[in-house]
């Protein structure tokens, strides 16, 4: 009966694996080219311009994110060249490839706690980190988001088979430790959080290698695993520890309402929300409290209570350090949290007891959950970056000059145009100025802010003298300039004109008071 239930997966699971393959590709090519770089992809391909040495010794000094993904992105952009589809491909390509790793995992999972149905528990756990609007948003992005969703889902897939392997006498297989520690290191290589999911996966892992009677080779195998881990991420945790005197300064805020952040977070965006998909976010948030329910009451330590650590760990582990020491809680850093929570949830699916109930609430969440994943794929661009420099080049004049400030704008905005018409500069001094003294506001020391004199010294200077109107654009003012001290500095000897919003970003012209225009 085992046998052909597994032959069964293996057939269904072909076809199943093709198809969910097709529709993640699928979804994440809409609109992948339409929206014009942000901010942070400007830094993503700011560092992949600089060169090789630049990247691992000066990069790191002030990009707060290890130089690990950007060599990767680096290295395939050489190859397709760095337009928006070619350098946003690269997280589609990895994020298609964790599909596999989901499957590989619902068959662990199928083969230490069955939940009777597991080609439905591999169908919705595949349809889900298929279509996952989250991930959808993220994978559209270079950035390294995908890259830590696959290689959590690596270490996850390896740490499953370890508890099969465990269980049954073994000391584990070699390819399942390297798989566990394969994928911690390029977890903990891709972002600067990547230490929470480590020490998650280790939690998660040692009851069941501790567990009586203790396997000497077990043992033997952790300590090598754990101590090549630790050796390959040393030089890691140097670049992050010669940041840590920036993070007190980041623009981060921690406030308790950000928990409210987490319900849109593993259910659906609120941008993607409607009559329609508010069905998807219930289902998802309904089965979600049935996955937590089941491994809260299990009676010992199992893959799926150690699958629910793997889910909510790192998330809690953010929010206990936001709220005791230095804000890090932001959702996008728990992207990769999503792997184990879609398996745990398509594991709560499958498990339904009533047939009626099992079909219904599987058919309406793959019918309502995929308009969700579509809006998300071709929703607008958050920071509009291409209105902003067209509006620009109609605007400014030769003998104007357009400012920059925070400079990190200029990071996007070149993307646009390499060449623009009009003359740029960057407040405070070029990107990255690692080197002007000014308060840091933002948790980089590249993009530093101006002191209030600092600010009328530079509205006052002979050179801005000389600039017929100056173009302020501003962002996120209330981070990086909350008292306004350079508007107010300019508006001493000028006109301020019409303000221009776009969101968060501003763009302001100030005119000499003697100007003709």
């Amino acid at each position: 009966m085992t046998a052909r239930l597994a032959a069964g997966f293996q057939l269904k699971g072909a076809h199943l694996l093709i198809g969910l393959l097709a529709l993640a590709l699928i979804v994440r090519l809409i609109g992948l080219g339409v929206r014009p770089f942000w901010l942070d992809e400007g830094y993503s391909l700011y560092a992949i311009e600089r060169t090789w040495h630049d990247l691992w010794t000066i990069v790191p000094t002030y990009e707060t994110h290890p130089p690990f993904y950007y060599s990767l992105l680096k290295g395939w952009s050489s190859l397709v060249g760095t337009s928006a589809i070619a350098v946003r491909g690269f997280s589609v390509l990895l994020s298609v490839a964790t599909i596999p790793l989901v499957i590989a995992a619902v068959r662990e999972l199928e083969a230490q706690d069955p939940t009777g149905r597991p080609t439905l528990h591999a169908a919705v756990s595949g349809f889900l980190a298929s279509c996952s609007p989250m991930l959808i948003y993220l994978d559209q992005q270079a950035r390294p988001y995908a890259l830590m969703v696959l290689a959590y889902s690596v270490a996850t897939l390896g740490l499953l088979r370890l508890f099969r392997e465990f269980r049954s006498g073994g000391p584990g297989s070699l390819l399942s430790w390297s798989l566990l520690c394969g994928g911690t290191e390029l977890t903990l290589w891709s972002h600067s959080l990547g230490l929470l999911y480590a020490f998650c996966l280790a939690a998660a892992l040692a009851p069941a290698w501790l567990e009586h009677p203790l396997h000497s080779g077990r043992i033997k195998r952790g300590m090598i695993a754990a101590a090549a881990v630790l050796l390959l991420y040393l030089p890691c945790l140097l670049i992050i520890a010669s940041q840590v005197g920036d993070w007190g300064t980041s623009w981060l805020k921690w406030e308790p309402f950000k928990l409210l952040e987490l319900i849109a977070f593993y259910s659906i965006p609120v941008e993607a929300l409607n009559v329609v998909t508010a069905v998807a976010a219930l289902i998802m948030l309904l089965l979600i409290k049935r996955a937590v329910q089941r491994a809260a009451f299990q009676p010992s330590w199992t893959s799926g209570r150690a699958l629910v650590l793997l889910w909510w760990g790192p998330t809690l582990l953010a929010v206990l350090i936001s709220a005791t020491y230095v804000p890090v809680f932001l959702p996008r850093t728990l992207a990769a949290t999503l792997a184990p929570a879609y398996l745990a949830i398509g594991g709560a699916a499958a498990r339904i007891d009533s047939r009626r109930e099992r079909l219904l609430l599987t058919a309406a969440l793959a019918i309502t959950l995929l308009p969700a994943a579509v809006l998300t794929a071709i929703q607008p661009a958050s920071e509009k970056w291409d209105q902003i420099g067209a509006y620009l080049e109609r605007n400014v004049a030769p003998a104007d000059e357009v400012w920059l400030y925070p400079n990190d704008s200029v990071l996007p905005l070149r993307q646009l145009a390499p060449k623009p018409s009009f003359r740029i500069r960057e407040i405070p001094d070029v990107f990255p100025a690692v080197a002007f003294k000014g308060i840091n506001r933002s948790g980089s020391p590249s993009t530093p802010s101006l002191t209030p004199r600092q600010a009328q010294q530079l509205a006052d200077s002979s050179a801005a003298q000389r600039v017929g109107t100056v173009w302020l654009v501003t962002r996120q003012s209330d981070v990086f300039d909350p008292h306004d001290d350079l508007p107010h500095a300019l508006i001493r000897t000028r006109r301020a004109g019409k303000v221009r919003h776009w969101g968060y970003i501003v763009v302001q012209p100030f005119r000499l008071n003697n100007a003709a225009n």
